[in-house]
């Protein structure tokens, strides 16, 4: 018998024996599985900038984790060896149980679990064990994530992830050249998840090669029209399959320079020697310093999510 799997946009139907296109997921008997489910192939405590959540309990620690597996295979894929089918057999993993990780995020006094490396939609269930687990002992939950959900797997994620970093790759054309997927599934979660109570920040990873400043004046056009209040603009340097050149610093500042014109108050620059500084879009007065500033911090006041200067409403949680 067939079986539907629906974690994501794909709906992969699997016959016994068949794995869907992540390669995680499974029809085993009659039952469809998580294949090495609880088994670790990351574990660490990172700050939450590196998700990147720059709105997000700023200048925090999270304890970040990963089990195998992707539903997309992106040639420039930052992380493959933890998400690419070719390297499953070569990864070394670590069996943890769901109710142990809140007890180790309150070790390392981190306020927060992230769900994070490769992507967490393809081992969902156990991404929602360990949610649900953290919820009971009050911490805040992270899903970095390339944002193809499923209908339903929305519904079922929307009441345990707190904040969500998606990425948003390019242009449709993009998606089916370079990672074997789609945009729409991307920006129906979008829609769903920036009008909803969710925190959600946006990361495009910018090729000079493949976008065009006219791309990003696209990109952040749809973006603002979902409501996306931040996002990020990260650099690009080859990994994986990619030989494209890395993206200059010049370019990127280019493309921020066009994404500041979008209606998207907070723009970042990532992988890169910009600066990160937070300004009231208000106002303009600096709120959070050059976050790669050695002795960066923030204004207090933002605790109540408020500019100290005007009185403006701040985007983001700022306090644990």
């Amino acid at each position: 018998m067939k079986l539907q799997c629906d974690f994501c946009w794909r709906h992969c139907l699997l016959g016994e024996g068949q794995r869907g296109v992540c390669s995680v997921r499974e029809n085993q008997g009659g039952v469809l599985v998580t294949r090495s489910y609880g088994e670790l192939v990351a574990l660490s405590v990172d700050p939450v900038e590196k998700k990147p959540l720059y709105h997000f309990l700023p200048f925090t620690r999270t304890l970040s984790l990963a089990m195998f597996g992707c539903n997309l295979s992106c040639t420039f894929c930052q992380n493959h060896q933890i998400s690419q089918i070719e390297y499953e057999g070569e990864i070394s993993y670590r069996p943890v149980d769901a109710q142990q990780l809140p007890r180790m995020a309150n070790e390392q006094r981190c306020p927060s679990v992230s769900f994070t490396y490769s992507e967490p939609l393809v081992w969902q269930d156990y991404m929602m064990e360990v949610a649900a687990a953290c919820k009971e002992s009050s911490l805040a939950t992270i899903m970095v994530t390339n944002g193809t959900f499923s209908e339903e797997a929305l519904a079922r994620l929307k009441p345990l992830i707190d904040a969500y970093n998606i990425d948003v790759k390019g242009n449709e054309q993009f998606y089916r050249d370079m990672c074997n997927g789609s945009l729409k599934p991307v920006l129906r979660g979008l829609e769903v998840l920036a009008r909803s109570s969710c925190h959600v920040e946006v990361t495009t990873m910018v090729m000079e090669t493949r976008h065009s400043l006219e791309d990003i004046r696209s990109l952040g056009r749809i973006l603002g029209d979902l409501g996306v209040q931040v996002w990020h603009l990260s650099r690009y340097v080859p990994r994986y399959l990619c030989t494209d050149p890395p993206t200059s610093e010049a370019y990127l500042q280019e493309a921020l320079s066009v994404a500041s014109l979008s209606s998207i108050p907070y723009v970042y620059a990532g992988n890169s020697s910009l600066g990160q500084a937070t300004c009231c879009p208000s106002c303009h007065t600096l709120l959070i310093e050059d976050r790669m500033a050695r002795d960066a911090g923030y204004a207090k006041p933002l605790d109540r999510g408020v500019c100290p200067q005007c009185g403006a409403a701040i985007y983001g949680r700022f306090k644990a």
